[in-house]
């Protein structure tokens, strides 16, 4: 299978629902299920359309968002693993790499002020 790069909002789409697929499946799927994802997909989505297109924005403070889970550092590492094989079974080019490049320093600045370490 020949892999695009992520070029549209609906490339967004299949690479957040892909991501959550696999996080409804993991250890860490605690974090989701009260989730309505009907409602919060749509608003991952607009946030990673304003990380990588300059056409959107996101106007919600990720921090706040997650303030109130009881997160734990090894968690972090299994989000951004399930994160980078979702990107990498989809897409290949420089939109995929700056996004997993962008979630590493999500995960990172995120594990810092949550876990305040």
């Amino acid at each position: 299978m020949i892999k695009t790069d992520i070029l549209t909002p609906a490339d967004v789409t299949k690479l957040v629902k892909t991501f959550y697929d696999k996080l409804m499946m993991s250890t860490i799927k605690h974090h989701f299920i009260h989730l309505n994802l009907e409602e919060h997909l749509p608003r991952v989505d607009r946030f990673w359309n304003a990380t990588l297109f300059v056409d959107f924005s996101y106007g919600q403070n990720l921090m706040e968002k997650h303030m109130h889970l009881p997160l734990k550092k090894e968690e972090f590492t299994i989000w951004l693993k399930l994160f980078w094989e979702s990107v990498d079974a989809l897409y290949s080019g420089p939109n995929a790499e700056t996004t997993k490049n962008r979630s590493s320093s999500i995960a990172y600045i995120m594990q810092k002020k949550l876990l305040k370490d």
